[in-house]
């Protein structure tokens, strides 16, 4: 693992623990519609992505404005703690101290800097990839890992996309480059994958 270079990374549920509040916005909103689910059962449709999971449950219970009712909490989410998960940062400059770069590729918006800022991690990525970004296509494209390798250099034996997700580790498929799988405890998956981790002091010392 030590001769990968350049390691693009997905945010929600990889770098950062943000799935808690984002389940408990999912909660809130369906409880304004009278609607009960488990915060187990909202996870499982959220590690899809957040937009499925508006769609399914505004399908399954006809909830038309599924969406709206949801973004009146997912608006407010700067007033919320979301961490970024132990290890982190240790792994971030173990990457830097091997010589490599690391990336962010993520289905989030704008809202990425705030958490990064506040944890002070923002100087640690090279670039990094939200909706906001001219390069930006939803997971599980391709294009912004294939549009990283090419400004950078990158090559399908140096990058390595890393998520929690299917649809993250199947953007690395797509792009032809290596995948590391970080396992969600909560909710194991093992999806086709190069290298899978337990949490990133496990990854710590594969790359040492």
């Amino acid at each position: 693992m030590r001769s990968l270079k350049h390691f693009i990374w997905d945010f929600d549920g990889t770098l950062f623990d943000t799935y808690p509040n984002l389940t408990g916005y999912m909660q809130k909103a369906l409880r304004d519609c009278g609607i009960t689910e488990s915060r187990k059962n909202i996870h499982e449709q959220m590690l899809i992505n957040v937009p499925h999971a508006i769609r399914y449950y505004g399908e399954k219970y006809n909830i038309p404005d599924m969406k709206e009712h949801y973004d009146k909490y997912y608006v407010n989410q700067h007033l919320d703690t979301a961490p970024p998960f132990p290890g982190v940062r240790e792994v971030l400059e173990q990457i830097r101290s091997n010589g490599g770069y690391n990336y962010i590729f993520t289905n989030r918006g704008e809202s990425t800097y705030p958490y990064l800022e506040k944890a002070q991690l923002t100087d640690c990525f090279r670039e990094i990839i939200t909706t906001a970004h001219p390069r930006f296509v939803y997971k599980p494209s391709p294009a912004p890992i294939l549009y990283l390798m090419e400004k950078y250099g990158g090559t399908a034996e140096d990058t390595v996309m890393v998520g929690d997700r299917s649809c993250d580790l199947e953007s690395g498929y797509n792009a032809g480059c290596k995948t590391i799988h970080l396992l969600t405890p909560d909710i194991p998956q093992y999806p086709p994958c190069d290298w899978r981790v337990a949490d990133f002091w496990d990854l710590l010392k594969q790359l040492r």
